[in-house]
């Protein structure tokens, strides 16, 4: 059976989503921040653009951090997942998105601002976080 776009995105959002459930077992900061980075990380790519936004996830990001840390690395190889670079570290993500041609950049920013309304609603569903907390996008 063949499956629309949609469906797609949107097995990819929950799986990464309970992924971020699994992580947030050990750190419940994990799902707290990762949740309100789900519903303001749109906000910053229209804003700022994905490839500034993701900079500053990468700038805050860490494996082997705090919570806050762990949830920026999280959301920035969700990202790449999204745009099918699963097996790129965060800074490779980040190269990727760099070193594309401008058409190339707008529909990779097209592809992950269509995919992240799914993250945004399993965010709310899966970690039980609303828009309203969570991240702050200041720290």
């Amino acid at each position: 059976m063949r499956r629309t776009k949609a469906q797609l995105e949107m097995e990819l959002a929950y799986n990464c989503v309970k992924d971020v459930k699994a992580a947030a077992e050990a750190d419940a900061q994990i799902a707290q921040v990762y949740g309100g980075l789900c519903h303001k990380f749109p906000v910053m790519v229209r804003t700022c653009g994905l490839c500034q936004s993701l900079a500053f996830s990468v700038a805050k990001g860490g494996a082997n951090k705090s919570g806050r840390e762990k949830a920026h690395t999280l959301l920035v190889n969700h990202v790449g997942r999204v745009l099918n670079l699963q097996s790129a570290s965060p800074s490779e993500v980040l190269e990727a998105i760099q070193g594309k041609e401008m058409v190339g950049y707008m529909l990779d920013t097209k592809a992950v601002l269509s995919c992240w309304i799914y993250f945004k609603r399993f965010g709310e569903s899966v970690l039980g976080v609303s828009d309203a907390s969570g991240e702050d996008g200041n720290t």
